[in-house]
């Protein structure tokens, strides 16, 4: 379990707790971070004392998304990610299988979780964040919170788009998708993204309060609710919707560019990602 996400149980009060704390990266999700939270629910999961789990994090932002210093390690680390200078195509649909979208990856252990989920929401809340929103059962937002993936913007649209389609309509996703956008908390709220909006100081306190009061609810009646959303979700096909994702991931990690197209990974890899940002920004945002 790597410090900078910390699982803490409360057993008394039946909530487990899980703080994302890479401060001076703005919470940018490392591979072991992701490994640490997908492992942590697992734990959460298995433990009847534990009825609703928290997610919060420390300093100014929820997350600004997965570190994009380590996406080509992603697939090196997948088995035969490292044979050649190119990762196989196997070696990046394992990745994103495991990491994000199989059976054990983060998102599908957050949205099958059998817990009550509830996430304080704050600052950037992008890419991982965009997803956390949308997998968990419950979130309280920050007035500050920003919302998007602008990394769609840099290469393309990735990953799944199922849960945003059904949580905003189609409309509304395609907008996110497309013009690289973010929504301010209040746009979030009235799209249906999160539950409510509150002022930043009282964020932690009032999540905290929303996750207890959520235990009041006796197990077996979290349990017969959690299944019922399960099968929900299953009708709407959201499985799929993460099936297609892992593939769609895998695929778009192998993108070409053409002359004039912008090369965001080869701008990370040659500048590092702030130049890299800057960059982007000039080049999309003239």
């Amino acid at each position: 379990m790597t410090s900078q996400i910390r699982c803490e149980k409360n057993v008394q009060a039946h909530t487990g707790r899980i703080v994302i704390n890479r401060v001076d990266m703005d919470n940018a999700f490392s591979i072991e971070m992701v490994k640490a939270m997908r492992d942590g629910f697992a734990d959460f999961a298995q433990d009847d004392a534990i009825k609703a789990i928290l997610i919060c994090a420390e300093g100014e932002h929820l997350t600004c998304g997965f570190d994009l210093t380590q996406v080509e390690e992603i697939y090196k680390q997948a088995p035969g990610g490292s044979s050649k200078k190119v990762p196989s195509q196997r070696a990046r649909l394992m990745a994103q299988d495991a990491l994000w979208w199989g059976t054990d990856g983060l998102y599908k252990r957050i949205l099958h979780s059998p817990k009550v989920t509830v996430l304080a929401a704050k600052g950037m809340c992008h890419e991982v964040g965009l997803y956390l929103s949308l997998c968990c059962d419950l979130v309280l937002a920050a007035d500050t919170a920003r919302f998007g993936n602008p990394r769609w913007s840099h290469l393309g649209v990735d990953g799944d788009i199922s849960m945003l389609v059904a949580a905003v309509g189609l409309k509304r996703a395609k907008e996110l998708m497309m013009f690289g956008l973010e929504w301010d908390a209040r746009e979030a709220q009235t799209y249906g993204l999160v539950d409510e909006v509150i002022n930043e100081v009282q964020l932690d306190a009032a999540a905290l309060e929303l996750a207890t009061l959520c235990t009041q609810v006796m197990r077996d009646g979290i349990a017969a609710e959690k299944h019922v959303v399960f099968a929900s979700l299953a009708k709407m096909q959201i499985s799929t919707g993460f099936a297609t994702a892992a593939t769609v991931g895998a695929w778009a990690s192998n993108i070409h560019f053409r002359p004039g197209e912008f090369n965001f990974l080869r701008e990370v890899r040659n500048q590092g990602l702030d130049s890299a940002l800057t960059a982007a920004d000039t080049h999309f945002h003239p």
